[in-house]
Formats: structure tokens, sequence, C-alpha cells
């Protein structure tokens, strides 16, 4: 979503009939401490803006004004404190970083940028929502060239801040704030995981912890090969711990189930049991297609 700087105004889907609102769902669930909390940083965001060298900003729709009564603003700022267990000072200079880094970055604009579909198009998109109407997002790793997806690193983040900004396109910061993500494996063989991939997610992983906090509500990891654990213990690395918890790695037998949780059945792509066609992932060859589980046989254990 586009934000706004100094005296620029920005029009988006998320300012249109929300810009005054003064009840708020998410904002009504905050506990006492944390709208205290929430209060004192909103008190410091002239701070924060001259921090940023801006007079103004609008940040996802939504101005970064003390004397706001949006109270999607609130549900912003939170995001910031939880990234940073409530403390202030830390929420201040992580906001102001984050600004600073939107500006250089010029997410203004990324929206607008397009990328080749043949490359990118299957790597990630969005698809309906889960059961609480929150956006879900798929990534499929496999039959990927790594160079052509991952070998030019600035274009690679580029696209990826952008699939990011559009699944923020569809929230409101009213009833919906975060995100669904599915990360496919299948077909992918341990040579793949090269240095370009690692290199790539690296980063790509630190731009979304520093700028994009508290958007994730739970990811599953699905056909995950032999030497995932290898691959988590990597990404670990630069994940916080309130990350490692929304993690749903689900067992060979137990995709459907697990993702029938969150996902209702209708809009779960068929290609993982449920009953929502895809088009795009329908037309690729059987070979290439992710795993779709097979019934458990009766008298095995049920999967936890």
């Amino acid at each position: 979503m586009a934000e706004a700087q100094t005296s620029t105004t920005t029009t988006t889907t998320t300012t249109s009939t929300t810009s005054t609102t003064t009840s708020n769902p998410l904002f009504d669930k905050f506990t006492e401490e944390e709208k205290k909390k929430v209060e004192e940083l909103k008190t410091h965001l002239p701070d924060i803006l001259k921090g940023a060298d801006v007079q103004n900003y609008t940040l996802w729709g939504v101005e970064l004004n003390k004397d706001s009564n949006d109270r999607r603003l609130e549900v912003i700022l939170i995001k910031f404190l939880k990234a940073r267990n409530f403390e202030i000072d830390q929420a201040k200079e992580m906001l102001i970083k984050s600004i600073k880094w939107r500006i250089e970055f010029k997410t203004g604009e990324i929206l607008s940028e397009t990328f080749p579909a043949s490359i990118f198009g299957k790597v990630g998109f969005f698809h309906k929502h889960d059961k609480e109407n929150r956006p879900v997002t798929y990534n499929l790793y496999g039959g990927l060239d790594n160079n052509q997806v991952f070998g030019e690193l600035e274009r690679f983040i580029r696209w990826r801040v952008q699939l990011m900004e559009k699944g923020i396109q569809l929230l409101d910061f009213v009833n919906v704030d975060q995100m669904i993500q599915v990360h496919d494996y299948n077909l992918v063989a341990y040579a793949n995981y090269d240095s370009t991939v690692k290199n790539a997610s690296k980063n790509v992983t630190q731009v979304l912890q520093e700028n994009y906090p508290e958007f994730l509500a739970a990811k599953f990891f699905v056909n995950v090969p032999w030497w995932g654990d290898l691959m988590f213990k990597f990404v670990s690395m630069f994940l916080s711990e309130q990350t490692k918890k929304k993690f749903i790695v689900t067992s060979a037998g137990g995709v459907k189930d697990s993702m029938l949780n969150l996902i209702p059945e209708e809009n779960l792509p068929t290609i993982y049991g449920g009953k929502s066609v895809i088009p795009e992932l329908e037309e690729k060859s059987e070979g290439d297609k992710p795993k779709v589980d097979e019934p458990e046989p009766k008298n095995d254990k049920p999967t936890e």
C-alpha cells in the first residue's frame, strides 16, 4: 500500500471509509496495559517523524498523527511494540528505521512495478481467505530456476516486498490485520538449496522482520523434504521467537487436516485436498503438482 510523506496525499483502498474510525474491534481486544503502551508510543510520533526526517507520514493508508482518532493507528503501532516486547524506546527506533527504509526503498512506488509472470507467477500468490477472513498466500518452491528467481537479489527482494504490500492492501486494520502463509517444498531437492537461495532467504527474512512486524498469523510448511531441519536452522537465525512460534510443520499424511484447522475446505486449493480450483496450478503436469495426502489406514494412529 502506498504511503505519503511531507505534503503528499495518497489515496488507497484502505483509507476510503475508515479514515475517521473511532470504533475498532481489533483495538477493543487490547488489554488495558496494551492500550497504555500504545498511547505512550503514540505521543512519541512527532519525535519519530523527526527522527525519520519527515514532517508527516502515512503508513499503510493510516496517517502517523498523535492527535488522530483513527483506531487503525493503534492497531499498526502495537505491531511495532509487540516486535520489541513493548519496550517504547526500541519500538520507536524500529519505526524510525522502517520509515527511513521505506523512503529509500521507494515502497510507495512498488505496487506499480511489474515482474515477469513466467518467473514469479507461481512462486507467490494470494488465494482466498482463512476462517477469520485473513488472506492466504501460497509460495511454491518446487521446480524453480534458482538463478532466474533468486539470482538478481534486488529484483527478488522488490518482488517479495510487493507481494507483502499487496497482502496488506487486503487488510483493513479494523477486523483483519494479519495473513496466513503456506510454503510448499514439493520437488525441492537438497541441491536446490544452494548459496543463491540462502542469500536471498537471509536478506528477505531480515527485510520482513525489520519492517513488517506481526503481520503473520501462521505459516504452514508442507511437503518438507528430509533435509528440512537444515533449512529451518538456517532461516531461524534471522527470525524472532514470536515468529517461530507461528510455524506449523505438517506431517506427511496430515497436510489437509492441518490446513483445514484454519482454512475452510471451500477455500483450500484442490492440490491440498480442498475444493477450490486454481487453474494455473491445475495446468501443471501431475509430476509437478504438490502432493495430495492419501487417506490414512483406519488402524493407524491419528496424526498429531
